[in-house]
């Protein structure tokens, strides 16, 4: 099974915890470096998309280990 491109599988990451953060009353949220982690995907640096990314290549990695 090909599994979907990592970009945009990681923006719906990134578009479900803005959600689920918006549900529980967050409205700004801020890494280590100060940058705004509450905006579209498109809009993140390319350190807080590495984040979502990571997310991503984890979860690809553990439907490969079990041969799903």
């Amino acid at each position: 099974m090909k599994l979907p491109d990592i970009e945009l599988v990681a923006a719906e990451v990134h578009s479900a915890w803005m959600e689920t953060k918006r549900s529980q009353g967050v409205t700004s949220r801020k890494d280590e470096r100060g940058d705004e982690l509450m905006v579209p995907y498109g809009e993140l640096s390319e350190l807080a998309k590495e984040l979502d990314r990571s997310t991503v290549r984890a979860v690809y990695a553990a439907i490969e280990r079990l041969g799903l």
